[in-house]
């Protein structure tokens, strides 16, 4: 059996945010592989604090991009650790999530020391607004050269959602297609939801209740939903529910009196809240990704309103109804929509991804 290691930004956590869940659903269809992994602490392998290697190796990589000193030094620093772990624990296939920031350096180690390496963007970084580079200090979408170029070092890459699959493929990387969806146990919960909502009584009340529900550390989340609050706001039919980690930050704001909201909810506080609504409504400014939140909600039988920077990867999905403008919007709460539909089932993709692993791990 090779030795099998592994980082990801995130704790594997199927009760946390998107990035706990993407890393949770990838650990499950490791271990459905067969596949024996271990998780690098990179922390173990630090280079001595101000190590004149590190400026010297830093200084001979990317000399076009005309760097600083204290880049050169942080590029030269993770350079030697991710060394320093090759040369201990002798990896002979490495699964990449950790795409991002100073970690796209591993990239050039692994591929520098010919180690098969499997790269899982959670996102295409330099495609999400604000992002800027650590080598060259560009903002996005500036860098994104830069970025591919990492990842076109890889023997596989795996997208999470259909149009970064699409854009990779131009750029001639041959990615494949893993979208998320939730590990068996996180999708059980999400099936019991379900199995409620289908026993729920039609809402007599007259308003429509719309659950927005997101991760607000997320800037293009937490823009959205307070461009399209001002919004609802002002529809006297509509009873909205804000919900989510960090939607703490909305609790100062005023707000009109249809809309409450919630914070940081328990998953037993979160599965009342999606009972009881009508529809889940996700704004979103563009950006790279796909929302983890849109395949649990479906699980749950919960029909979606989603905006087309919200809707990627989803359009014309059973349950999502993409809107293009807030006119649009509104007609459609005006309207009259089935509350109730089946649910989708485990992509054949996932499938795919273990076959992939099988024959890379023989």
């Amino acid at each position: 059996m090779i030795k099998v290691y592994k980082h990801s930004h995130f704790k594997a956590d199927i009760f946390g945010h998107g990035g706990n869940k993407r890393t949770a659903q990838i650990n499950e269809l490791l271990n459905a592989a067969g596949i024996v992994f271990e998780e690098v602490d990179f922390d173990k392998y630090e280079p001595a604090a101000n190590h004149i290697k590190s400026f010297i190796k830093g200084g001979l990589i990317f000399k076009n991009l005309g760097k600083g000193f204290k880049t050169n030094y942080a590029i030269g620093r993770y350079l030697l650790k991710f060394e320093y772990f090759i040369k201990d624990c002798k990896p002979e296939l490495f699964i990449w999530e950790s795409t991002s920031g100073y970690y796209l350096l591993l990239a050039e180690i692994l591929y520098k020391y010919k180690i098969p390496f499997i790269a899982i963007p959670h996102n295409i970084e330099s495609l999400v607004n604000g992002n800027v580079s650590e080598f060259s200090k560009k903002k996005s979408p500036i860098w994104f050269n830069e970025e591919i170029n990492f990842l076109r070092l890889a023997n596989k890459v795996f997208t999470i959602s259909r149009e970064e699959n699409w854009l990779l493929s131009l750029y001639g990387l041959a990615p494949h297609y893993l979208p998320y969806f939730p590990p068996k146990d996180l999708t059980d919960h999400f099936l019991n939801i379900n199995k409620k909502r289908s026993k729920k009584k039609n809402n007599s009340t007259g308003k429509k209740k719309l659950l927005l529900l997101g991760t607000f550390h997320n800037p293009p989340t937490l823009k959205g939903y307070l461009e399209i609050i001002d919004v609802l706001a002002d529809l006297s039919f509509v009873d909205v529910k804000v919900a989510g980690f960090g939607s703490e930050l909305l609790e100062v704001t005023t707000f009109g009196t249809n809309i409450s909201v919630l914070g940081t909810l328990s998953f037993e506080e979160l599965a009342s809240t999606i009972e009881e609504a009508d529809y889940a409504l996700i704004h979103q400014e563009p950006s790279s990704g796909a929302l983890t939140r849109i395949t649990e909600l479906l699980l749950c039988g919960l029909p979606i309103l989603a905006n087309n920077s919200a809707s990627r990867s989803y359009y014309n999905a059973p349950g999502v109804t993409t809107y293009s403008d807030t006119d649009e919007l509104i007609a459609l709460l005006r309207g009259t929509t089935d509350t109730q539909f089946f649910c989708i089932e485990r992509p054949i993709e996932e499938n795919k991804f273990i076959k992939i692993l099988n024959i890379t791990n023989d």
